[in-house]
């Protein structure tokens, strides 16, 4: 099996626990997995304001940042809630143009979309 990329998206601050597991589950396997991407929208992004004291969730995305995990919040959902990007953990990147078209065009770099519910 070639490796593959795969990018997770959710919208629901409950889910980071389960997503961070997920993703330390699959770094398990480097010899199938290329690359980890995640985008989160909805209230998923109160927990990677900078203002969060979920330390344990602060800590885990910078480690996983650190290890060449890209994490992107939905530009909309930043408008939405009147969220700027100083507020943001400084690992977080934005989709500009919103959580449908940062997947569209992962999609066309070959990522595989998983969703979290």
């Amino acid at each position: 099996m070639d490796k593959q990329k795969i990018l997770y998206a959710f919208n629901d601050d409950m889910k980071w626990e389960k997503l961070l597991k997920d993703i330390d589950n699959i770094n398990h396997y480097p010899e199938v997995v290329e690359k980890i991407a995640v985008i989160a929208f909805g209230t998923a992004i109160l927990s990677i304001l900078k203002s969060t004291s979920l330390e344990e969730i602060k800590s885990k995305i910078a480690q996983a940042s650190h290890n060449g995990i890209d994490f992107y919040v939905c530009g909309n959902t930043m408008r939405k809630y009147g969220i700027t990007a100083d507020q943001l953990l400084p690992q977080i990147k934005i989709a500009q143009r919103g959580t449908d078209i940062q997947i569209l065009e992962m999609k066309e770099e070959g990522f595989y979309l998983f969703t979290i519910i």
